[in-house]
């Protein structure tokens, strides 16, 4: 059962000892004489008082859980509430996220004895929302718990991880089950035609139809043994070639979403990245004619336009892509920070200056406004997806290359230039995906190279190697 698997990787690596981490379930929305009611199944009460803060355009409200974890729900609308939406945000935190057809307030907030979490939803005016939005995110006033029915712990202490683990989850989906069966709206009133006089007529007759119907003997004399049913197709990075190798190039940012600024001052990150995708673009073109391999190279954007992150993900799956690079620049407290790094998708940070990165790069679409946790509404968990797991190993197959293309042309990488974490635009790809973050420009040095024909060709031209050499042996 995946949602079981995931559960149990959840476990193993977030048990604590003096820790529980909050499962989510499932949810609902409620439309009731007040307005709104979203219920949300959870599986042990939330270690932290929850976040919230209002947005516009659309309408909306979100909710940050900090100690919880989730895969990806969402729920129908009720009443002024259009939908409902929820998805782990950071490593640490579930975002919830309900949009509305008018302006609402966050009148109530608890946690009841069944772990269940209840939000209540009142209208205001146009004035009442506006002002909630300017509070932007905050503690959420007049948070409750009540006393939670027990849950049976794990083995205390626990000698072995997996098997405490193993423990921890029968718990987990006990309550949870429990949670959810709370959830579930009253069944609707049985029709009176359908009662039990429906089932004899209908379970009887498929044996006798076959029997009225049998086969005429000429044909058992002939038939051959039917062949055994085809598994299930997996969606896997290595597709079957299809003509041409075609390459998605993403430059980083844009529009009203400068990116990082420049320690030269002048230009940003959306400046320098586009001007080295167009590179990349004539680089990978050129080296592939001079190969002989077939490949096409589309930019998700090539002006200065604004593209929220999602939409640079359905641009790739839409040109059904078969490799995705994701072009930045990086920026630091620490100004002696330079190199270029390569980061590739993992649901956990290899380590703190990767989860730095990938909260950085996932802020591109709260700075123009946007959700970031609803702009991908396919994506589901990438740890029990067999054809992502399948794409994410791919991607370090494709960074190590693209090392291997770079540093000859005097591009500088960092000590550690492989990284992973959590980045919003790799994910639900399905094929291999890196973020190239192509040096610091908080460093001088860097700043320099990254804004000079010859730092920008020479990045391109690595990138062109490393594509061609990949998708040569595709």
């Amino acid at each position: 059962m995946p949602f079981r698997r995931l559960l149990l990787v959840l476990l193993l690596v977030l048990s604590q000892p003096a820790f529980a981490t909050a499962v989510v379930g499932a949810m609902r929305v409620i439309s009731t004489a007040e307005g709104v009611t979203v219920r949300v199944a959870l599986s042990e009460p939330l270690p932290v008082v929850p976040k919230a803060f209002a947005l516009n355009d659309p309408m909306r409200w979100a909710i940050d859980m900090r100690g919880a974890s989730s895969m990806r729900w969402e729920a129908p609308g009720g009443g002024e509430a259009k939908n409902a939406r929820i998805s782990q945000f950071d490593p640490e935190t579930v975002r919830l996220v309900v949009e509305f057809n008018q302006p609402m307030q966050l009148a109530e907030v608890f946690q009841d004895r069944g772990q269940a979490l209840e939000l209540r939803f009142r209208p205001t005016d146009a004035a009442g929302f506006r002002q909630q939005v300017s509070r932007g995110r905050s503690d959420i006033a007049g948070f409750r718990q009540e006393v939670p029915r027990a849950v049976p712990p794990g083995p205390k202490p626990p000698v072995d991880l997996a098997a405490d683990s193993a423990a921890r989850l029968d718990a987990v989906e006990s309550a949870l089950a429990e949670a959810q069966r709370e959830l579930q709206p009253p069944a609707p009133a049985a029709k009176p035609q359908l009662p039990a006089a429906q089932e004899p007529v209908v379970q009887p007759q498929q044996p006798i139809d076959t029997r009225v119907k049998p086969k005429p003997p000429a044909v058992p004399a002939v038939a051959t043994p039917a062949p055994p049913p085809l598994p299930q197709p997996v969606a896997t990075a290595r597709k079957p070639r299809r003509g041409k190798f075609i390459v998605a190039i993403d430059p980083g940012h844009g529009g009203k979403d400068p990116g990082a600024p420049s320690a030269l001052g002048g230009p940003t990150e959306k400046d320098a990245v586009l001007a080295i995708a167009k590179r990349a673009k004539s680089a990978i073109e050129k080296e592939a004619r001079r190969k002989g391999i077939p490949i096409e190279v589309r930019l998700t954007r090539d002006n200065d336009i604004f593209i929220p992150l999602g939409g640079r993900v359905r641009l790739a799956r839409q040109w059904s892509a078969d490799l995705f690079i994701s072009i930045h620049a990086d920026s630091a407290p620490n100004v002696l920070a330079r190199g270029a790094s390569v980061y590739t998708l993992s649901e956990v940070a290899s380590d703190r200056e990767a989860a730095r990165v990938a909260t950085k790069e996932n802020r591109a679409d709260l700075i123009a406004g946007i959700d970031l946790s609803g702009e991908d509404r396919e994506v589901a968990s990438i740890l029990v997806d067999i054809g992502n797991r399948d794409a994410m190993n791919a991607s370090v197959d494709f960074a190590q290359e693209l090392q291997k293309g770079m540093e000859p042309e005097g591009v500088t990488f960092r000590t550690q230039f492989h990284r992973f974490a959590n980045f919003q635009v790799l994910r639900n790809l399905g094929v291999p995906a890196v973020l190239l973050e192509t040096g610091f420009l908080s460093n001088e040095e860097d700043a320099r190279y990254l804004f000079s024909s010859k730092g920008q060709q020479a990045i391109a031209d690595g990138i062109g190697e490393a594509v061609v050499q990949y998708a040569g042996g595709r």
